[in-house]
């Protein structure tokens, strides 16, 4: 199967196409190969037919408008950046000690062996290792507008629906912090204060301010794939970005958004109105503790299941509550609605929540129990706290992954445009990843970057990657001595006649 991209016009940027029963071929008829090299970074082998199959890089193959002389491909930048990150490199400063010496990794991205020995220009000779100097790359990253970065993304979403490896109907939409410091050019700053305890024994405030970004993402529950992001500054709110970030993924995934998974960060009752009767989006968020509409729910805590509005389901360890119609939420509708608010004719538009009142064998003492407000239906209302769950995972399993794993918070330089980048390609990647877990429903599905690259960096400590001209093939060191007319006396893992047949 070719892997090289083809979008209906003809790339600047070539890419080896593996050829595994050429290579054995051209081997066992002792032709002399370009280049030989181990294969540390062989895992990558599958995963990168995976992503050169979907096409993807083939529709980001463009010149962004900030960059007036382009030395090195937009889609080679690109590549090399997600690979940065996919292999765990978290500094800029280590691309010369780590990337940029493994020219069996370079040549798998597309970089040709004279690329690799003597790069693309004069520019930095003798102070760069490998086909670039690190700060080409950074620097190419701060160039991107912030339309072409969406675009990126755009593009990589495209791709994953056409293919139908974004399949789930449920979202989520949460932000993490990027913490910079001051020194970031159009960074935000935002007041943080926390409540703690003095020596003397009195509790007291704190006041710190960080600087930084934030990271907004929607991504399908499931296969954690990020549909929309965004990067503002730390200090803006959510909600601000929520509609146009609902109405990208629609338009990107053909309207796959149906239920929605948010945190209190996001509670609006104006955009909740929207999600409800504009979009047709069911949603279910938290609701904070002092509003009236949580006082309301916990009003009926002592309550019987009746079937019509009170709903409760328990078992030893738990026990969840739904009311259907609470009218105590006055925000939620539309803004001509909250501004009729205290007239004599004003009525409040009906609203579903559930309470948790024991949960994991702990009962909430009255007034502290949780509770979530939503439009799907409460007659059973542990599916809505059990649906709401998935959320959590974006901070496993989602942020968590992002930041240890594929190392969100190592920017590439101290600029917006950098960040911003950063982060969205490092989201691309971390999607793409998922995908083709996905994808494959393999042993890969429970194990997160950090596990997956030890594992497969084992399998492949035996194996070399054979290089002739336009194709490549991984070879076992038995397998090399066989095809040589040197099969070693004692054989560990080469299957003779499963070769022979390969070869034929």
């Amino acid at each position: 199967m070719s892997i090289r991209p083809d979008h209906g016009k003809k790339s600047n940027w070539q890419f080896y196409e593996r050829a595994q029963r050429e290579v054995y071929r051209k081997l066992k008829r002792r032709e002399r190969p370009e280049a030989v090299v181990g294969a540390g970074w062989g895992f990558l082998d599958h995963f990168f037919i995976f992503l050169f199959s979907l096409g993807f890089f083939a529709r980001v193959d463009f010149r962004p408008k900030r960059i007036q002389r382009v030395m090195i491909p937009a889609v080679l930048m690109i590549l090399t950046y997600e690979v940065k990150q996919l292999i765990g490199i978290s500094s800029m400063n280590q691309l010369g000690e780590h990337l940029f010496r493994d020219t069996a990794l370079l040549k798998i991205i597309g970089f040709t062996a004279r690329q690799i020995q003597e790069g693309f220009c004069q520019r930095g000779k003798g102070k760069r290792r490998g086909p670039m100097h690190r700060d080409t790359l950074a620097d190419f990253l701060s160039r991107f507008s912030p339309k072409e970065v969406d675009f990126i993304l755009r593009e990589a979403v495209r791709v994953l629906v056409k293919h139908k490896l974004i399949r789930g109907r449920t979202y989520i939409l949460d932000a993490t912090d990027l913490p910079t410091t001051q020194r970031y050019k159009g960074c935000g700053i935002k007041k943080v204060v926390k409540k703690v305890w003095s020596k003397e024994g009195k509790e007291v405030e704190t006041v710190t301010y960080v600087y930084g970004y934030k990271l907004l993402v929607l991504l399908e529950a499931r296969d954690k794939i990020v549909v929309a992001a965004r990067v503002v500054k730390i200090n803006e709110h959510e909600k601000n970005f929520t509609k146009e970030m609902i109405k990208e993924a629609q338009q990107r995934t053909g309207g796959a958004v149906r239920v929605l998974l948010v945190d209190r960060g996001f509670i609006d009752g104006t955009l909740l109105w929207w999600l409800s009767k504009k979009i047709g989006i069911r949603f279910v968020i938290p609701a904070r503790s002092n509003m009236e509409v949580s006082q309301d729910i916990r009003s009926f805590r002592s309550e019987k299941a009746d079937g019509q509005t009170v709903f409760v389901e328990q078992t030893k360890k738990t026990k969840v509550m739904g009311v259907r119609g609470l009218l105590s939420y006055d925000q939620f509708g539309e803004e001509q609605h909250r501004r009729r608010k205290g007239r004599k004719d004003f009525k409040a538009n009906p609203i579903n929540a559930v309470m948790v009142i024991r949960w994991e064998g702990k009962d909430y003492e009255p007034g502290k129990e949780e509770v979530f407000l939503t439009n799907l239906s409460v007659s059973r209302p542990m599916k809505i706290i059990e649906q709401y769950d998935l959320r959590s995972e974006i901070e496993n399993q989602g942020f968590r992954e992002l930041k240890q794993g594929y190392h969100l918070l190592k920017y590439p330089q101290k600029t917006e445009a950098a960040v911003r980048a950063h982060a969205v390609l490092t989201v691309i990647i971390y999607s793409m990843v998922n995908a083709y877990k996905s994808k494959q429903g393999q042993r890969f599905a429970h194990l997160g970057i950090r596990r997956w690259r030890g594992k497969q960096m084992g399998e492949s400590i035996h194996k070399m990657i054979v290089y002739y001209e336009g194709i490549y093939g991984i070879v076992d060191v038995e397998e090399l001595f066989y095809l040589i007319d040197m099969t070693p006396k004692e054989l560990y893992r080469l299957k003779i006649n499963q070769l022979q047949k390969e070869i034929e």
